[in-house]
Order: structure tokens, then sequence, then C-alpha cells
């Protein structure tokens, strides 16, 4: 029982401020593999390139595997998810949260996106009597997804940055000049303030529009300007909870259990059409709870 609050530290919130979280249920025994790695000479970061192995293994099934393609695709998809939700409780749990993690972390997910994306949707418009039109729905599926992640993101930073987490994490990851003088006195390494330039650029368009989805979003729900209660805006538990399904995860099971059924186009077609949806509606939601519980 002694090392019950040991193990505690893998968890990204402190235990008063969880909430439900949707994704845990699609790798829920990562906890018990990292009881097994703790121990070992494996670093997080190096869990977190076999994350990126096995996600460029799975874009590599999709694109030129032969008749059982979808499946091994899905399987190294999983694997992919699965061990993205064992580096980052491996880091907690050690002490080795990090900068170089966090960037290392993006990197991945973005390159992984990128790759499946791309080779399902070339896989797709080979078979497809209108290939430019298969390449347009999975070029916005592509950015959909993309977007929808950084929408969850957005809200989850801002909330457990709110109750003393993610240390490592900053709402706006723009390279300051504060960074750019630690990289020159060597106290910042090359590497990271490559990769956080990276995340920029793959990143921060999307960062960029969700938060002027969101300005607009306090707007209306503030009147004339931002809400009178932040803590309400960005602490809700309830609206948490129900943005689980927009995150990364949620989209890779998706992916994951439509490549099983052989439904790849479909799939495309809900990134697109229901993601986007229920994102607009779950927004939508939100501002009409705030003004109803300030009394607006």
């Amino acid at each position: 029982m002694a090392s019950t609050p040991h193990f505690e530290k893998m968890h990204k919130l402190p235990e008063p401020c969880r909430f439900f979280d949707l994704n845990a249920l699609w790798y829920f025994p990562n906890r018990w593999v990292v009881r097994v790695l703790y121990p070992l000479p494996i670093s997080a970061n190096q869990i977190t390139l076999l994350a990126l192995m096995a996600g460029l293994a799975a874009a590599g099934f999709y694109a030129f595997g032969g008749e059982r393609a979808f499946f091994f695709g899905a399987v190294f998809l999983y694997g992919k998810l699965f061990l993205d939700n064992v580096d980052g409780p491996l880091a907690r749990l050690r002490g080795e949260v990090s900068r170089l993690g966090r960037f290392l972390d993006s990197f991945a997910d973005f390159t992984v996106a990128v790759a499946v994306y791309g080779a399902i949707t070339w896989r797709l418009a080979q078979s497809s009597p209108n290939p430019a039109f298969l390449w347009a729905l999975g070029i916005l599926a592509l950015l959909s997804g993309l977007l929808q992640c950084s929408y969850w993101v957005f809200y989850y930073v801002h909330y457990a940055s709110r109750v003393g987490a993610y240390e490592n994490n900053r709402t706006d990851e723009t390279v300051t000049e504060q960074d750019r003088q630690a990289a020159v006195a060597g106290e910042l390494p090359g590497l990271v303030l490559f990769l956080q330039k990276f995340h920029n650029a793959a990143y921060g368009w999307q960062d960029q529009a969700v938060a002027m989805f969101d300005g607009l979003s306090r707007k209306l729900a503030g009147g004339a300007g931002a809400p009178e209660q932040p803590d309400r805006w960005y602490a809700d538990k309830t609206f948490l909870v129900w943005m689980g399904p927009l995150c990364v995860c949620s989209n890779t099971m998706a992916l994951i259990v439509f490549s099983l059924i052989g439904q790849l186009e479909l799939f495309l077609y809900l990134v697109v059409l229901l993601g986007n949806g229920y994102l607009i509606g779950l927004q939508v939601w939100k501002i009409a709870r705030y003004k109803s519980a300030v009394g607006h």
C-alpha cells in the first residue's frame, strides 16, 4: 500500500481535479506497463520514438500492404496509440518531464497523422473513379482532425495550467526572445528549439484558429467582453468530459475500428461531418451553459 502515492505521479492531474476522460478507455492497461518499465533502462523519449515508428509502420501498411493491409495498419496504429500513452506517465513517474519530451511527442503525433491520412487517401484514390475528390476529402479530414485535436488540447492545457499541472506546456508555444537567448546561452538545447519551431509551423495555425474561436465564444458568452468568471469558463469539468471524443486518441481509435471493418472512406466522412458538427455543437452548448450559470 505504501507504493500507491508514489505511482499516483503517473496521472496528469491531481486527484481532486480529475474528471472522466473517455480516452482512457482505449489504453487503460498503460499504467500496468509503466509499472513494469519503471525500473528498466528505457527512457520516456525512447518510448515516444517507438510510438513514432509504430505509427509510420501503420502508414506503410495502409499504403502498400497486401490483402490484410488494413488489419495490420490497425494493429500498428493501436501500438502507436498505446505507446503514446505510456511515455507521459513514465516521464511523470520518474520526474523526467521535459520540454524535449513535450515537443518530441507533438512531432510524432503530427508526423504520424500526416503519414497515415496520406496513406489512407492514396490507397482509396487508387480504386476510386474520382481520385481528385478522394484527395480533397482526405486533406479536409486531416485538417479537421488536427483542428479537433488542437481544440481539445487548448481547453485541456488551460484547465491543467489553472490547477497547477502541465508546467512544461504553455497555452502559447510561440518561440519567444527568451527562448532564443536561452538557446544562444546553451541553456536550451538546439534540438528542443528546432522541435519547438516545428511545433509552431505544424500547429501554429491551428492554435491561432482555436484561440480566435475561443475569443469569439467568450464574447458571445459574456456580452461586450470576456466572461466575468474565467475559472468557470476554463475549469468546467462537465464540458471537459464531453470534449473527450475530439481528442487525437479517440480519433485514432475510431480509425482503428473503421480499418478493421474496411470502411476507411466512411471514416473520412465522419471526421469531416460528424467531428466538426460535434465541435460546433459543443461550443454552442458551452456558451449557453456559461450564460445560464452567470445569469446573462
